[in-house]
Order: C-alpha cells, then sequence, then structure tokens
C-alpha cells in the first residue's frame, strides 16, 4: 500500500495512483500537524500532488520523481518545523 501512517508521519511509497488521492486527504485532515514522508515515493499521479500543494503538510524527504519534487518545492520541510518547534 502506497501510503501508511507511522509514528505521526504519512508514509508514501512507491506509485501513488489517484485513488490514493482521497484516503491521503482524509488523513491529512484527521492530522493535527500533518507530517508526509515521500522518501520512498517513486512516481505520484498528479491528483496526490495536487491534495499535497493544498494541504501543505510538512514534507520529509525528496521523491525520486524530478516533476514531483519541482510541485511540492515550496511546501515546508518537516526537518524545519521541528526545529521552530523545539526552540
Amino acid at each position: 500500500m502506497p501510503l501508511d501512517l507511522r509514528d505521526d508521519c504519512l508514509v508514501l511509497t512507491g506509485h501513488c495512483p489517484i485513488e490514493e488521492a482521497e484516503p491521503l486527504l482524509d488523513a491529512l485532515r484527521g492530522s493535527a500537524v500533518p507530517v508526509v514522508d515521500l522518501s520512498g515515493l517513486e512516481r505520484a499521479h498528479t491528483a496526490i500532488l495536487q491534495v499535497l500543494m493544498a494541504a501543505a503538510p510538512a514534507i520529509r524527504g525528496e521523491p525520486a520523481d524530478p516533476a514531483a519534487a519541482a510541485c511540492l518545492a515550496a511546501l515546508p520541510r518537516a526537518e524545519a518545523s521541528e526545529r521552530g518547534r523545539a526552540g
């Protein structure tokens, strides 16, 4: 399954098809401070990218697909968000 919840972080792996867009949105809505790990993401349907851009969660890692990485480059980084909370 390309969408998994681990330690309060949504992890996207492999290829995420359009069918994962609604579950992703639901998971992001259900999280107080959403963090999404993209380090294992190879490819994502544009609907997945649109959900991520609209929800603007903190991002961990980089997707393998350079087009997806470019689309999501403006989203906040989880590492920076975590440092900001600690200080």
